[in-house]
C-alpha cells in the first residue's frame, strides 16, 4: 500500500518541485538583473537548478508515455522530496544573503556577513542537489529497459559486448557509484571491485550512436583489438569489468597510464619505481585470474612510437627502438579499444582487422546534443540547427557553446547572433592554419570560434582565470598540479573561483583529492596557444612558466633523493619550455639554469644522452652571455664534466673538470666549496683512469680543504673520506681501506640514516672489500641489504644498482652459483644496453664477464649466442682494461 501511495505521490511531487523550483530560479535571475554582482558561491546552484528542472520535465514526459518502470518511480519519490526540501532551503538563504537593489549599505553588509556564515550551508545544499541530479539521471530520462534472461537488473545504454558473458555499459547501473580517475581510488584496489579509470566525468547527456556501438561489439567478437578513427568518447562501465584509459599520444603519457593502472590495482611491485611498469601491467592484464577488462588507448597517432624505428650506429636513445605496441596485452578475457586519427596505424594495431571510421555527428544528433545541455527556457528550435551547423557539428564546440549559453543565461538565438557578429573579428584569428595536418580545418576553426567567445567573456569577468588558462596552455596541459598554477598572492577563494570559471566554460577539468590535477582538452590548448601568439603574449607566458619551473626545480647542490617525486612531477612541464627561444638575456640565463637542474636529475636516472645534450646547451648559452670564469659558466662546465664521467668518457671528463678547478680557483678561491667539489670529482676521474698518484694528490687536497672549511661532520667531508678509502682499496691496502670505509659507514648511518643512497654506496664498498678478503657470506648479506635499499630509493637502470648487481654476481661466481650469477649479469646487461647502448665499453665489459660465467658452467650454446654480440676492443685487449677502474673494481663514489 505504501508503494502505491509513493507512485501516486511522485507525479504530485514532480509538479511541486517544478513549480517551486521555477520560482526560485526566476527569483535568482531577477536579483541578478537588479544587482551588478551576484555572490560567487551561488553560481553552481544557478547553473544546476535549471538543468534539474529541465530533467524533471523530461521525466514527466516519459512517465506520461509509460516509459518509466514502477521500480524507478519508487526510487525517484524520496529523491524528488529531497529536491523540494533543498529548493525551500535555498529560498530562505536568498532572503538572508542575496542583496537587492532597494537594500541600504547596512543591510548589504549584514547580508554579506550572512553569506560568509552560510557558505558551508549552500555548499551542502548544492552537493545534495548534485547527488539528487545524479540519482534522477540514473532512474529517469536516459534509462532504457534491457531485461536479460534470468535477470531483472536494469542497464543503461549504450553497451559494448566484450564476450558472451561480459558486457561493458557506457553509463552507470542503479545502485553503483564508481569513482572517477581524480577521486581517491587507492583504497579500493584488491577488493575484488572493478576499477574504473578514465580522465572524464560521466556525461549524463551522452547520446548513444547505437549503430556504431553495435558495430564495435560485433568487431570485438572477432578480434581482441578494435580501432576507431575519428572523434569519439566513452562513459562508464559495467561493474563486472575493469575499465582503463590510456593516453597514447606520446611515450611519457603512455607509461604514466600504465603506472596509474599498477597503482590503482595494487599489483605487487606497483610501488617499486625500479620495476618496468609496462611489463608489470601487461603481465597482470594477461593473467587469466584477472577480471575481464576493457582498455581504451586514446589518441594513438604516432606510428614511430608504437613500432619503434630502429636506427643504425653504436648508440641509440632508450626509446628509439622500443615498440610500445608489444606492451598491449594479448588475452581472451580483455579487449582494447583504440582511437586514432591515423587509420593506417589503427589497421596495424588492430592486427589488420580494419579500422572503424567514425563519421561526424549528423545535424539532428548535434541538435539533440545541444538541447541536452541547455535549459528549456533558453531553447530556440528555429535557430538550433543553424547554430550546430555554424559549429561544424563538432561535439566539443557544441558543448562549449552550451556552457557559454548556460553560464550567461542566453538563448540559442542570442548566442547565434553573437557568433555571426564576431565573424569579422575572427578573420585575423583564423588566418593561419593550426598545426595538425591530420585534423579537419573546419573542426579547428569552429572550436576556436566557440572558445574565443568564452575567452572574451572570462577576460571581462575573471582576469585571473585567463591567467591560469594561459599558463596551463604553456605548460604540459595534459596534467598540471593545481599548485603550479597558483600565484603567491592568490587567496584560496579567488584561485578556486578562477578555476571554477574555467570549468564552467568547459575549458578545463580539475580532479579531486589532495593533489588536484588541471587538464585541458588538446584542441582548447591549441586554440589558446594560437591566441597567445596572435595577441603577442606567448613569450610573456613562456617566460613566466620558465621562472616558475626554475624556482620549483632544485638546482646544483640542492637535489636529494627525497626530491625525486617532485622532480618527476615537474619534468614533463620542462620539456616544452626548454625548447623555447627566449630573446631576453635574463630568460636565456634562466633557461640555462633549468637545463643544468634537469640534467642533474637525468644523470641520477641514468638518462645520460639527455643530460649531455642539456649540459652542452647550457654551457653554450652561458659562454655567449657570461664571462668564462663566471660562477654559472663554471657550474655548466662542472656538470658537463660529471656527465662525461658517468658516460665513461674519462679523458674528456678529466679535461672538463680541470677547467672547472682552474676557473673556480680564480673566481671563487681554492677553499670555496665549489672548487673543492671539482677537486673531488677530478679525483674520481683519476681513480677511474687508474692514475693513483694524481688521485692521491687531488683527493688529499679536497679532504684537507673540506675539513678546514666544513668540518669533519659535514657530508662533503665524508665524500672525500670515502674517496680516500677507495684509493687504498685500489692500491691493495685492504686493511686501511676497511678502517676508513667502516668509519664512513658508521658516520653516515648516524647522520644520514640507513635509507640514504650515500650510506648504501658505502655498504656496497664494504661488501666489495669483504669479497676481496674472501669473506663471501658476509659480502652476500651486505649486498642484499644494499640492493633492497637501492631498489626502493634510486631510479631504474641507475649506475649504483648496476655496480651492486655486478658485485652480487661476482659473489655468486665465487660461491660457484653460476645460474644465479648468469641471471644477475643478464639483468645488468639489459640495463647497460638501455642506458648506454650495446657498443659502450661498460656494456661490452658486462658481456665479457657474462661470457666467463657461461664458460665456467659449460654452456656452449649460450656462449655462442653471446659472442655474436661481442665487439673487439680497439687495442686488442680485454674490455676490463677499457672501462674505468672503479667500475671494474665494483666501487661506488660520492
Amino acid at each position: 500500500m505504501a508503494e502505491a501511495f509513493a507512485l501516486i505521490g511522485l507525479a504530485s511531487a514532480l509538479l511541486q518541485f517544478l513549480d517551486f523550483g521555477t520560482k526560485v530560479v526566476r527569483r535568482l535571475r531577477n536579483l541578478e538583473d537588479d544587482v551588478a554582482e551576484t555572490t560567487n558561491y551561488f553560481k553552481g546552484v544557478r547553473v544546476r537548478l535549471p538543468l534539474m528542472l529541465d530533467l524533471v520535465k523530461k521525466i514527466m514526459l516519459q512517465m506520461e508515455a509509460g516509459l518509466v518502470s514502477d521500480k524507478s518511480k519508487e526510487a525517484m519519490y524520496p529523491v524528488v522530496q529531497s529536491c523540494i526540501t533543498q529548493a525551500q532551503e535555498l529560498d530562505k538563504l536568498f532572503d538572508k544573503t542575496l542583496p537587492q537593489a532597494k537594500d541600504g549599505s547596512w543591510t548589504r553588509g549584514k547580508k554579506a556577513v550572512y553569506g560568509v556564515w552560510n557558505e558551508s550551508e549552500l555548499e551542502r545544499i548544492d552537493s545534495r542537489l548534485k547527488s539528487n541530479f545524479e540519482l534522477l539521471m540514473q532512474a529517469g530520462t536516459f534509462q532504457t529497459v534491457s531485461r536479460h534472461e534470468g535477470s531483472n537488473s536494469i542497464s543503461f545504454a549504450p553497451t559494448f559486448t566484450l564476450s558472451p558473458t561480459v558486457q561493458v555499459t557506457l553509463a552507470q547501473q542503479e545502485g553503483h557509484s564508481t569513482p572517477m580517475l581524480w577521486e581517491d581510488t587507492d583504497k579500493q584496489a584488491n577488493t575484488g571491485q572493478a576499477i574504473f579509470m578514465t580522465p572524464f566525468p560521466r556525461d549524463a547527456n551522452f547520446l548513444g550512436r547505437q549503430d556504431i556501438i553495435e558495430t564495435v561489439s560485433a568487431m570485438f567478437r572477432r578480434s581482441q583489438i578494435v580501432a576507431l578513427s575519428g572523434l569519439g568518447g566513452i562513459g562508464e562501465e559495467h561493474p563486472r569489468a575493469h575499465i582503463f584509459w590510456i593516453y597514447g599520444a606520446d611515450p611519457a603519457h603512455f607509461e604514466q597510464g600504465y603506472q596509474d593502472i599498477a597503482r590503482k590495482t595494487r599489483i605487487p611491485g606497483w610501488d617499486d619505481h625500479k620495476t618496468d611498469k609496462l611489463k608489470l601491467v601487461q603481465d597482470w592484464l594477461q593473467n587469466e585470474k584477472t577480471t575481464e577488462w576493457l582498455m581504451v588507448v586514446d589518441n594513438a597517432d604516432d606510428t614511430a612510437m608504437f613500432y619503434g624505428t630502429r636506427t643504425s650506429g653504436p648508440r641509440r636513445d632508450e626509446n628509439e627502438s622500443k615498440s610500445f605496441a608489444r606492451f598491449l596485452p594479448q588475452c581472451s578475457h580483455g579487449r582494447i579499444l583504440i582511437t586514432t586519427r591515423d587509420r593506417r596505424l589503427g589497421d596495424k594495431l588492430s592486427q589488420r582487422q580494419g579500422t572503424l571510421q567514425i563519421p561526424p555527428l549528423n545535424a539532428e544528433k548535434s541538435k539533440d546534443l545541444l538541447r541536452s545541455k541547455i535549459a528549456e527556457e533558453n531553447w530556440s528550435e528555429d535557430d538550433a540547427l543553424d547554430l550546430v551547423e555554424n559549429l561544424s557539428l563538432l561535439p566539443l564546440a557544441i558543448t562549449q557553446a552550451a556552457a557559454f549559453i548556460s553560464e550567461n543565461s542566453l538563448t540559442v538565438s542570442e548566442y547565434l547572433e553573437m557568433l555571426v557578429s564576431k565573424e569579422s573579428d575572427l578573420k585575423e584569428l583564423l588566418s593561419e592554419h593550426l598545426e595538425d595536418p591530420r585534423r579537419d580545418w573546419n573542426s579547428e576553426n569552429s572550436v576556436i570560434r566557440t572558445w574565443k567567445l568564452s575567452f572574451e567573456q572570462i577576460s571581462r569577468e575573471c582576469p585571473r582565470a585567463v591567467e591560469a588558462l594561459s599558463l596551463l596552455a604553456t605548460l604540459d596541459y595534459h596534467g598540471a598540479p593545481r599548485s603550479l598554477l597558483r600565484k603567491e598572492d592568490d587567496t584560496e577563494t579567488g584561485f578556486r573561483t578562477a578555476l571554477g570559471t574555467l570549468q564552467a566554460f568547459s575549458l578545463i577539468t580539475v580532479s579531486k583529492g589532495k593533489s588536484p590535477i588541471c587538464k585541458m582538452h588538446p584542441l582548447v590548448a591549441v586554440a589558446t596557444q594560437r591566441w597567445l601568439e596572435l595577441s603577442g603574449t606567448v613569450q610573456y607566458w613562456q617566460a613566466l612558466a620558465l621562472d616558475i619551473l626554475v624556482t620549483r626545480f632544485p638546482g646544483p647542490g640542492q637535489q636529494s633523493f627525497r626530491d625525486f617525486p617532485t622532480m618527476t612531477m615537474l619534468m614533463p612541464h620542462t620539456h616544452g619550455i626548454l625548447t623555447c627561444q627566449f630573446p631576453s638575456t635574463n630568460d636565456m640565463l634562466s633557461q640555462a639554469r633549468l637545463l643544468i637542474a634537469t640534467a642533474l636529475f637525468d644523470l641520477s636516472s641514468a638518462r645520460y644522452p639527455e643530460a649531455f645534450e642539456k649540459c652542452e646547451r647550457s654551457l653554450t648559452i652561458r659562454e655567449r652571455l657570461l664571462p668564462s670564469d663566471h660562477p654559472e659558466t663554471l657550474d655548466s662546465i662542472q656538470t658537463l664534466g660529471e656527465t662525461l664521467l658517468h658516460r665513461g668518457e674519462l679523458s674528456a671528463a678529466k679535461s672538463m673538470l680541470q677547467r672547472a678547478i682552474t676557473g673556480r680557483e680564480k673566481s671563487l678561491g681554492s677553499l670555496h666549496v665549489g672548487t673543492l667539489e671539482s677537486l673531488s670529482d677530478v679525483t674520481i676521474t683519476h681513480l677511474e683512469l687508474n692514475d693513483l698518484e694524481s688521485a692521491e694528490k687531488t683527493g688529499q687536497m679536497a679532504l684537507t680543504g673540506r675539513e678546514e672549511v666544513l668540518g669533519c661532520n659535514h657530508p662533503d667531508y665524508l665524500v672525500s673520506l670515502n674517496i680516500m678509502a677507495i684509493l687504498h682499496h685500489l692500491k691493495g691496502d685492504y686493511k686501511k681501506a676497511l678502517e676508513i670505509t667502516t668509519r664512513v659507514l658508521n658516520d653516515r648511518e648516524i647522520r644520514l640514516g640507513y635509507e640514504c643512497p650515500d650510506t648504501l654506496m658505502t655498504l656496497n664498498n664494504l661488501a666489495r672489500l669483504k669479497y676481496q678478503m674472501g669473506e663471501f657470506s658476509s659480502a652476500d648479506q651486505m649486498l642484499d641489504t644494499v640492493l633492497a635499499g637501492e631498489e626502493t630509493l634510486l631510479a631504474k637502470n641507475g649506475y649504483d644498482i648496476q655496480v651492486s648487481l655486478s658485485n652480487k654476481a661476482a659473489v655468486f661466481v665465487a660461491q660457484e652459483r653460476f645460474e644465479d650469477a648468469e641471471r644477475v649479469l643478464r639483468d645488468v646487461l639489459a640495463m647497460r644496453e638501455s642506458s648506454l647502448g650495446p657498443s659502450h665499453p661498460s656494456t661490452q665489459f658486462t658481456i665479457e664477464t657474462l661470457a666467463e660465467v657461461l664458460e665456467k658452467k659449460g654452456d656452449s650454446e649460450g656462449l655462442k649466442g653471446l659472442r655474436n654480440r661481442m665487439i673487439k676492443p680497439d687495442k686488442g685487449q680485454r674490455w676490463a682494461a677499457e672501462v674505468g677502474a672503479l667500475l671494474a673494481a665494483g666501487l661506488l663514489y660520492d
